[in-house]
């Protein structure tokens, strides 16, 4: 007998594949810039083989999502437990459908065929335990009762019991950042230093097993090791090496994790991951934005190697830290804009201008003759700057691009837990028994005068679970996590407009249905997978 979801599933992948350069279209009379991300080659056939989708970091699928409102019910919610996971990616083996999903313990295989949600294995990083499912829900019991209670002691007292399962401030980076190779071999970081290597042998019911793992501080001089404290983020380059960030350094690992090179910032420190695109690795420190390229034999800024460096406006990072800033320098991670053959080519970020963050966009590739550098700015690399509205402090949500437009949210959390580093205890008392940070603004870029121009501004979306957005190219809507008192939620808003198109409300108040930190997509069959704390989540729409 015919599975019809999965030759649904099938079909849909086949049209996906064939169409996805040509969905996202912009309406901007200045505009064209509709192209999407070169497919890079070494990475899995799939719309999602990286976080963020692809390597430009742009968030864009070209699956359509929901356009309606409803209620969810649990039938239509399947969840796998887990402590902290952020932005599951997926492979296809044959006409089935596999979804990693990389949490703060290790990585989970799930099956994500048809209709299923179903964990195959679970693959601890070494030397690190997985929490039980029990142990999981019981932290969720008691995070409810004192969110219902409204007890603000008793949310932060939890944060010890998180720790306790593993989440940190220290792990909160582990699996966030992974990927699947063009072999089937899934990449993810943990325990601040460390990459695994692991695979299943494209064996669909087979258990994830450890091929490798790597210490990125291994080969680096002594003096630079002792400051490579914990990995940041890492994509896969267009010549099929994993790029490895880490404060101080970017460094060029082969598939098996042997270091080819790796490049410094002295006196500078890396928050934040990278983007990458054919020709470099986007790299933006705590003072400036780099295109660093390898040459064949070494990692290089040097514009006679056709990279570059420019400054940017910056404040005092343990001033930024202080006020609740989790990154040194811009928050963001690299998010690149022009993929057509005549379309401006920009790497953009958010600055930490201390009289109020920035979005700031660097030509990547050759600066144009005729142009001119503008006042205020640090550097004639610097195409434009434009104040962001909605938020004070630097964001730290990577912007989402697509076509000409791109949209930031505000994080900054108002009455942030006095406990500095206090990362869960933040998101769970956030819109409770504190005010919740809120805001999302979307720039326009002009191709003909070289510069932003306001478009929209929506004050209404809660973004306490400080998600990274993701905008679907064929409905032409961007998603959001949402929360309306103690009620979780996903929301849609019309790209070009900023209006409300949907609300998808979670079955119950419980923060089992938090999406912290993570980053939706849509599967082929228009499913969403969410990342979040306590769990990772399939939601069917169909009413």
């Amino acid at each position: 007998m015919i599975n019809l979801n999965s030759k649904k599933a099938v079909i849909a992948s086949l049209m996906v594949a064939s169409s996805f350069q040509a969905l996202a279209q912009t309406d901007h009379p200045n505009s064209k810039m509709s192209a999407l991300p070169q497919t890079n080659p070494w990475l899995t056939e799939s719309v999602y083989p990286t976080s963020h989708h692809n390597p430009a970091q742009t968030d864009v699928s070209p699956i359509a999502g929901p356009a309606f409102s409803m209620q969810l019910s649990k039938d239509q919610v399947k969840t796998i437990p887990a402590v902290f996971n952020s932005n599951p990616t997926t492979k296809h083996i044959g006409k089935d459908r596999i979804i990693m999903i990389s949490g703060v313990n290790g990585v989970r295989k799930v099956l994500a065929t048809g209709d299923q949600f179903e964990q195959v294995s679970f693959l601890p990083y070494p030397g690190l335990e997985g929490a039980e499912p029990n142990e999981i829900m019981e932290v969720v019991d008691r995070m409810d009762k004192a969110r219902f209670a409204h007890d603000d002691k008793a949310i932060l007292a939890e944060s010890k019991n998180m720790a306790d399962l593993g989440f940190t401030f220290k792990t909160v980076a582990n699996g966030v950042y992974n990927l699947f190779d063009n072999e089937g071999y899934h990449y993810s970081m943990y325990s601040g230093v460390n990459i695994m290597k692991s695979t299943d042998n494209n064996d669909v019911n087979a258990p994830q097993q450890l091929v490798k793992t790597a210490n990125i501080t291994d080969g680096l001089p002594a003096d630079l090791a002792k400051n490579v404290t914990r990995a940041v983020g890492f994509g896969m380059t267009y010549d099929g090496h994993l790029a490895v960030a880490a404060p101080g350094m970017v460094g060029l690992y082969s598939r098996d994790l042997d270091l080819k090179g790796y490049i410094t910032f002295p006196g500078e420190i890396v928050d934040n991951s990278i983007a990458i695109d054919e020709s470099g690795i986007y790299v933006v420190t705590s003072e400036n934005m780099y295109k660093v390229v390898w040459t064949g034999d070494k990692l290089s800024y040097d514009e006679k190697d056709g990279g570059w460096k420019a400054p940017y406006d910056t404040m005092d990072g343990e001033k930024a830290v202080a006020m609740g800033a989790l990154s040194r320098g811009s928050g963001t991670t690299p998010t690149l804009m022009g993929f057509g053959g005549d379309e401006d080519k920009l790497v953009l970020i958010a600055d930490a201008d201390e009289n109020g963050t920035k979005l700031v966009a660097f030509w990547r590739d050759q600066i144009p003759s005729n142009f001119k550098q503008k006042e205020g700015t640090k550097s004639r690399r610097i195409a434009d700057q434009i104040r962001v509205d909605v938020s004070d402090l630097t964001i730290e949500p990577s912007p989402v691009v697509m076509g000409n437009r791109v949209v930031v949210i505000n994080c900054t959390f108002p009455e942030p837990s006095e406990t500095r580093g206090d990362i869960f205890g933040n998101a769970m008392t956030s819109g409770v028994t504190r005010h919740a940070p809120r805001g999302i603004q979307q720039f326009v870029w002009n191709t003909e005068e070289n510069k932003f121009e306001k478009s929209w501004t929506n004050m209404t979306i809660d973004n306490t679970d400080t998600m990274v957005p993701h905008v679907s190219a064929k409905s032409n809507v961007i998603y959001f996590a949402n929360k309306v008192g103690l009620n979780y939620e996903y929301t849609g808003l019309d790209w070009n407009t900023g209006e409300m198109v949907g609300r998808w409300k979670m079955p119950t108040e419980s923060a089992y249905y938090n999406n912290w930190g993570g980053i939706g997509y849509f599967l082929e069959d228009g499913d969403l997978i969410l990342g979040g704390f306590f769990s990772a989540k399939r939601i069917n729409f169909e009413k």
